[in-house]
């Protein structure tokens, strides 16, 4: 993992909806839909292993760019998805059932915001 061990980050005058407020974007929940549909419309469900976690990433962090006014993702953006997958990988890995839109992604969302927190400082 990039920057931290724990398994959220978190400063205590941020919440995961506000969590990138600083980029623009009002309620991270916007973050959460758009993720969703952008892995759902692939026709592949959750799986653990690497390369949906590659594909997971990869939705997010277009679904961010999609979002944003800015051009290019912010290294502490980078970085707080990387510690995240690598902890809901660990979270998910023996949990093939796990469903893709109430705990697969919400539990990576959360760990994005919460890292995204404590780096964005």
């Amino acid at each position: 993992m990039s920057q931290r061990n724990e398994t959220s980050g978190g400063a205590d005058d941020c919440t995961t909806t506000e969590s990138f407020d600083d980029h623009g974007i009002d309620d991270g929940a916007d973050l959460i839909t758009a993720t969703y549909y952008r892995l759902a419309s692939t026709d592949i469900g959750f799986e653990p292993t690497e390369t949906f976690f590659d594909r997971l990433e990869s939705a997010f962090v277009w679904t961010y760019l999609g979002t944003v006014d800015a051009t290019g993702v912010p290294d502490h953006v980078l970085a707080a998805v990387e510690d995240a997958r690598a902890l809901t990988r660990e979270e998910f890995a023996d949990q093939p059932d796990a469903d893709l839109r109430t705990d697969v992604i919400p539990a990576f969302y959360r760990r994005v915001a919460g890292f995204h927190c404590v780096y964005r400082d």
